[in-house]
Parts: C-alpha cells; structure tokens; sequence
C-alpha cells in the first residue's frame, strides 16, 4: 500500500498538499474540505474507504498546507480548475481510470460546480456526494444576499481591497458535540479569519451555480442536517426538492453542519448513507 503527503504543482505555480492512499482498488474517492479548514479534518474518509478504495484528499489554495495567500481567492473558478488538475494528475500519475468525488461546506460548492460546468463527459465520475453545500446563507445577511442579483455580486468581487473578517462562522453550529469547536479553535491549519474577497466570491459562484439545475449525469446525493445554522437549511432543501430533482436529496433531523463530526446519534446515519452511496460503486461496472 502506498500512502504519502506530497506537494502538486499546479498550472500558475501553486502547490497543493494532498494526502494519497494507492492501494491498488479499481476506484478513487477525490475529496474536498470546506472553507477555512483542512483535509485532516476529514480522516473519516480514509477511516471509511481507505481499505476499499485508493483515497486523494488535497488543501485547498490557501488553506491547509498548501501554497496562497491565508483563506482568500482571487478567482473561485480557480478551485474548479484545480480540481479538473487534480483528476487528471490522478489520470496520469497514478493510471487512475474510475473515480467518485465528495465535497463537505465549501467544498461542496466546488464539486457542484465543478459537475455543472467543468467535468470532462468523456471521464466522468461515476458517483457524486455532497455534505452541506452552501446554496444559501443563514441570518440577516443571508437574506440580503438571497434578495440581490447575480450582476450585483459579479460588480463586489472586482473591488480592489480585501479584508480579513474574523467571528463569521459560529462554531457553536459545527455539532452538537463542543469539543468540535475546541479542536478547531486549537488546529493551527484552520484559519479563524476569512478574506471578504473569499466570501464574496463564494457568494457569487453559489448564486451561480444554485440559480440552475446541476443535471449530473450520473447519481449524485446531497445531504443536510436540517438545524444547520452555518449554511442555510431553508435554502438547500427548496433548491433540491424544487430545482435540482434529479440528485438523492436526504435530510438528517435536528443535526448541525459537520455530519461527520456529530454526536453518535446523528453521525452514525450519516455515515451508514455516505457508506452505502460509495459501496455500491464497488458493484456496478
């Protein structure tokens, strides 16, 4: 078995740390953390599938280990982009030739994304699965957002300044475990302030993407736990039942945004899904 970090080069300079674990399976999970944190918040995957399938988890620029200015970005296409990189490193490097892709938060943004409008149709995935992906906002300001136009966001991500903004993200809503919270507040590799040029480009790439159906063309799945406070539940729930029928829609009760890092109750459903989704790739040719 093969297991390594390493540091992938990518088009314009920027290096990607990545965790590889070649086994030697048929199939490669590719996954995709969330905003501000890292791909070792993530060990589930490994802890799930490492036996099963060859697993590739990557940094985001500027995050983790990786190369770029701290939590911001100056493009988010930059993101789809660099995931498109990445499976076709996987392609090249490693004779990857079936694969699947997960993406939590964020990173759940970027893989919708990535399937709506950067995906090769000659080597496609054969499952996508989604945690949490911020098709809206929560509060006050996630109202505004809601209420504004996609030209609007187009004209805010070309202002020349941005700002590091700290306390946007309650924590208190990672899970209903508070020790979540406190782990993360002590993991040196997340980052506790995020660029208001990151978030507005966030912003703009979800009204995008989420202003139309993503029509994967193969089975995707999304989930949610419906007491999420840091993504906004309302928002996902209209866009899958009434936009994008097409994707496995399913809803955890009373859950908050990090399935993967909830109390047992909660966590353990999750898990048996997310387990059965991949599993099944297994069987199928």
């Amino acid at each position: 078995m093969l297991s390594e970090h390493k540091f992938i080069k990518l088009r314009d300079g920027v290096e990607l740390h990545a965790e590889v674990k070649e086994l030697g399976k048929p199939v490669w999970i590719i996954a995709t953390h969330g905003i501000g944190e890292h791909l070792g918040r993530h060990r589930y995957i490994q802890d799930l599938f490492g036996y099963d399938f060859n697993i590739f988890q990557y940094d985001l620029r500027g995050h983790g280990r990786s190369m770029g200015r701290r939590a911001h970005v100056t493009d988010f296409n930059l993101f789809m982009e660099d995931l498109h990189e990445i499976i076709q490193f996987l392609k090249d490097k490693y004779k990857m030739e079936r694969y699947a892709l997960f993406g939590h938060s964020m990173g759940g943004l970027i893989t919708c994304s990535y399937i709506q409008n950067f995906a090769d149709k000659n080597f496609y995935p054969e499952r996508v699965f989604v945690n949490a992906p911020p098709v809206g906002f929560p509060g006050a300001l996630g109202e505004l957002i809601r209420v504004s136009t996609k030209g609007m966001w187009r004209n805010i991500v070309k202002l020349p300044v941005t700002l590091p903004l700290g306390g946007l993200v309650d924590l208190n809503y990672l899970s209903h475990d508070p020790m979540v919270k406190e782990n993360y507040i002590q993991d040196e590799l997340n980052s506790m302030k995020l660029h208001s040029k990151l978030l507005f480009e966030m912003v703009k790439c979800s009204k995008e993407t989420f202003s139309r159906p993503l029509r994967p063309e193969c089975p995707m799945y999304a989930t949610i736990g419906t007491m999420d406070k840091i993504v906004n539940f309302e928002a996902c729930d209209k866009y899958f039942k009434q936009i994008e029928k097409a994707v496995d829609y399913q809803t955890f009760d009373d859950a908050y945004h990090e399935l993967h890092n909830e109390i047992e109750k909660y966590r353990k459903p999750y898990f048996e899904h997310l387990k059965k989704v991949f599993m099944e790739i297994l069987y199928t040719e």
